[in-house]
């Protein structure tokens, strides 16, 4: 069995669009309800 190995790392400057765009799409959004503005993670 092959084992996998994890690195956790402080988020890079670059990448804090990401992890907002991943935050936005998690949001739970019951059927017919508009979505939020983008802003909403900030």
């Amino acid at each position: 069995m092959m084992s996998e190995q994890h690195i956790i790392r402080n988020l890079q400057n670059e990448e804090s669009f990401l992890l907002k765009h991943f935050l936005y799409e998690a949001i739970f959004l019951p059927e017919g309800t508009a979505p939020p503005a983008r802003d909403i993670v900030e």
